[in-house]
């Protein structure tokens, strides 16, 4: 696995080498000192894993990752950073899939880029890799973004409220959820739902999140994402009543389609399947798009499994089987009933149909 770590003071990257040194990862790394030096060597051969500075002299880190996302897609981005000014904020969320608070323990770096590699091994379908690699905005739904930048702009606004609405749509809450389980913000226990993310991060770095959505929310007048938004947030309402008001299943199921917020992928996703384990394009996009933004493994997992539950080895209904029931009846579908018979969970059906209607 090929890794670049790029920052223009020496001894930063010194420390690095050395705690590379001390572990037997296998990786091939390579140094540069400056975005155009890591350019050069990604030309001679394109990297699984970039770690960059922010602030560097010519080219900082958000330029040059922009170049790398543009031109090697699938390679992943992560980046450091010791300063969090609202414009270098917005420009990082563009361009980045994990941030870094700098300084940092060269150690505790290595394990996300060891964590990042493993994801690449997980995931190794190229048109997975690279369709993800493109992405880092999701249009939020019209109405709901309208919303809530009305409440934002009202200092009197109920916070409550507020994040009842971010709460509600799943491209929104994908990057809240980014946010608030990064390095920056997050050094404890992954944080698995809206409402814990909104009041980690504070209404100030939320406001900022939402300011970095507007051009892609002004050039979404898409009515499917309205559409998409309604209904995950039904299979989100239905995974908390399944699971009596468990937050990780229901923000599993908020996400569980979040794939189809990439246009691209609207005609193709229904039939395609990643040929090395029969997995659902669908839910193997939004599983690696999910877990390269640094969201906990568990919603990462019953993301990517559950419209196949029976192909898992767990046989207990559990957060898997709660998010296939939601998502597939908030969708229409009808649930793996063979799996609900295996688990003990037939007899639940109608009951479950019943929480839906209500």
């Amino acid at each position: 696995m090929q890794a670049i770590f790029v920052d223009d003071e020496a001894r930063i990257l010194s420390g690095i080498e050395r705690a590379l040194m001390m572990q037997d990862s296998g990786w091939e790394c390579r140094f540069a000192t400056s975005g155009h030096e890591a350019l050069s060597l990604l030309e001679d051969t394109p990297a699984d894993v970039v770690v960059s500075d922010m602030r560097m002299p010519l080219m900082d880190g958000a330029e040059f990752l922009a170049q790398v996302r543009n031109r090697w897609p699938g390679t992943i981005r992560i980046i450091l950073s010791g300063y969090s000014e609202p414009e270098a904020t917005v420009r990082m969320l563009g361009v980045a899939h994990r941030f870094v608070s700098k300084p940092c323990d060269s150690t505790q770096l290595l394990e996300m880029v060891a964590n990042a590699l493993a994801l690449r091994r997980l995931f190794k379908d190229p048109v997975v890799v690279t369709l993800v690699g493109k992405i880092n905005q999701l249009p939020p739904a019209p109405k709901v973004f309208a919303e809530i930048n009305r409440l934002l702009a009202n200092s009197g606004a109920n916070p409550l409220e507020i994040a009842g609405l971010l709460a509600s749509d799943p491209a929104l809450s994908a990057r809240i959820m980014q946010l608030a389980n990064s390095d920056w913000f997050n050094r404890g226990e992954p944080i698995h739902d809206i409402a814990n993310a909104i009041i980690h991060l504070g209404q100030e770095q939320v406001k900022l999140l939402v300011l970095a959505s507007q051009v892609y929310a002004d050039a979404s007048t898409d009515p499917y994402v309205d559409k998409l938004q309604q209904t995950a947030l039904r299979a989100s309402t239905l995974a908390a009543r399944i699971s009596r008001r468990r937050e990780r299943e229901a923000t599993a199921a908020l996400l569980a389609n979040i794939a189809l917020l990439i246009p691209e992928l609207r005609t193709t996703c229904d039939e395609a399947t990643i040929e090395q384990d029969d997995i659902p394009l669908r839910a193997a996009i939004s599983a690696y798009l999910l877990a390269l933004w640094g969201l906990p493994m568990d919603i990462v997992e019953a993301v990517a499994g559950h419209e196949q539950p029976s192909r898992s080895a767990e046989k207990t209904f559990g957060m898997l089987g709660v998010v296939h029931v939601a998502v597939t009846l908030a969708n229409h579908g009808v649930p793996d009933k063979r799996y609900l018979e295996q688990t003990g969970m037939l007899d639940q059906l109608p009951a479950w149909q019943e929480m839906l209607n209500d």
